[in-house]
């Protein structure tokens, strides 16, 4: 692949490629679509067209062994794999030709700055007022994903702003989801009440989880239906001409990934793969070489690049990328669709920063200069101000949907009905004692939201219905059982007993 500094426009596109995903192919929050190995000049964000033009010039549409693999370990795929044989995603940050070359965007630096608090965040807020500008360009309006969480709120603050100061009028649309009774839903109504801003709302149900489950399956199963939620619902919405997220705020806003601080980071790739041993050791000690070179594929960093910065590339890369982004892409499908944090001129400022200082207080200022006194709206995890580390809650739900409850009760045997199915037991990668134990061990599960084998066993009915909804030519990896796979397997049900009884503790 080769590399450029500044990606220009005006080169020639691959077929299928929007021009308008040209504009933010060097941003964290680019779009990356489908490409087939046997035409690469031609690209799609629905793999169905994909896999229709392989039939239709007779080629095999089969299953990657060494995909399925890292699915099964980890909740999202690394690199630019996919589940289908010569079927990939397009290179992370990277500019297309229509000659199937890709041209790599430079980084900015990582660097150790503690600049004066009130000049960074005013500068800040100069660039998050431009990235706005720059996506909603032409827009009459605008849907924006609200919730009851910082980076969204950042997010509408940051619009009305631009809306305050625009020459030309645009309609704000705030799109949210889940139960009416959470704080999502609620904090979301108030700041779309507080700026005068129309308000959709879409309910979450069990139906919902059952109709995500099949919409991932046709978007090629890359990701748990978990993470779905309303999207198709968003994507589906009418007389929108733009979409703004603020998904990647915790990433850059806080240097936050799933919780932990980006200083804690750890390899992308961890080195026990298959902890509740449901696959089969031979599959994994065969594919884990490829998995190295999916995650050292790029040439972005070096034998001196920082830890710290390795491992965050990495997180942005593969785990932002290819979980995030790849359930936005149905949005991106019927909608232009843009993150916000994610112009290298804003989030070039956050890895710029002393990687101790990249905390809550930037978001504390900005929202400080951004209209509608917006931090007076408690935050959703806490139920209490954002500033505020004690107190009070409020009486609102936590949570804004119940995908564990509705997996294990309202779902349970569907679910366990296509994990169980020929479809998956005969792809020769599965450890059928170690997806037993992991089974039982998620039926008694008694959590409201998910864990990790919520994560996987909704997962694997995606996997069934994308099998038999685009009819894959199924093969058996061949790989076999012995000894050491019925002891990881008995290891691996022990583990996911202890994972269930000590999640169910910790979340009552």
């Amino acid at each position: 692949m080769a590399s450029k500094g500044q990606l220009g426009s005006g080169l020639p596109l691959p077929r299928g490629y929007q021009p308008w995903w040209a504009k933010v192919s060097d941003h964290l929050g680019g779009i990356y679509p489908f490409i087939d190995s046997s035409e690469p000049d031609k690209v799609s964000l629905d793999i169905a067209t994909l896999i229709d033009a392989r039939k239709e010039r007779g080629e095999p549409v089969r299953l990657d062994t060494t995909g399925l693999i890292v699915k099964t370990a980890l909740p999202f795929i690394l690199g630019d794999r996919t589940l289908l044989q010569g079927i990939r995603r397009a290179p992370w940050m990277s500019f297309p030709q229509a000659n199937g070359e890709w041209y790599e965007a430079s980084l900015p630096p990582h660097g150790m700055a503690q600049p004066d608090l009130n000049n960074f965040v005013r500068e800040l807020r100069v660039a998050l007022l431009n990235e706005v500008q720059d996506y909603i360009y032409g827009a009459r309006t605008v849907g924006i994903l609200l919730s009851g969480g910082m980076d969204s709120r950042v997010l509408a603050g940051v619009v009305r702003a631009v809306q305050e100061v625009s020459d030309n009028s645009f309609d704000v649309v705030g799109l949210t989801w889940g139960s009416e009774t959470s704080r999502d839903v609620v904090y979301a109504r108030r700041i779309t009440d507080r700026f005068g801003w129309s308000w959709k709302h879409y309910p979450i149900t069990a139906e919902t989880l059952r109709s995500n489950i099949f919409y991932m399956a046709k978007m090629g199963a890359e990701v748990s239906p978990l993470h779905l939620h309303a999207m198709p619902q968003v994507a589906a919405t009418d007389g929108l001409d733009v979409v703004l997220a603020g998904s990647y705020g915790d990433s850059v806003g806080r240097a936050e990934f799933s919780g932990r601080r980006v200083t804690q980071l750890k390899d992308v790739l961890p080195k026990q793969l298959d902890r509740f041993g449901v696959l089969l050791h031979s599959a994994v000690e065969e594919s884990h070489s490829t998995l190295q070179a999916d995650v050292a594929g790029s040439q972005r960093y070096a034998n001196g690049t920082s830890t710290l910065r390795r491992r965050e590339i990495e997180q942005e890369m593969h785990y932002m990328r290819r979980m995030l982004q790849s359930c936005m892409m149905c949005i991106a499908n019927k909608t232009k669709f843009f993150q916000l944090f994610t112009d290298p001129k804003v989030f070039g400022l956050m890895w710029g920063l002393d990687p101790r200082i990249r905390d809550n207080r930037w978001y504390q200022r900005l929202l400080a200069l951004l209209p509608g006194n917006l931090l007076d709206i408690p935050w959703a995890r806490t139920g209490r101000r954002y500033d505020q580390a004690d107190g009070q809650a409020d009486n609102f739900d936590s949570k804004f949907h119940a995908y564990g409850h509705w997996m294990r009760l309202d779902l349970r045997d569907e679910i366990i009905q296509r994990v169980n199915s020929n479809l998956i037991r005969d792809l020769g990668i599965f450890n059928h004692l170690g997806l037993d134990l992991a089974l039982r061990a998620w039926g008694r599960a008694s959590t409201k939201t998910t864990n990790s084998l919520d994560e996987l066993v909704s997962w694997l009915a995606a996997l069934h219905d994308c099998i038999e909804h685009f009819s894959l030519d199924v093969q058996n990896a061949g790989f076999t059982s012995n000894i050491r796979d019925s002891l990881q397997a008995l290891l691996g049900g022990a583990r996911s007993t202890l994972y269930v009884s000590a999640r169910d503790k910790v979340r009552d």
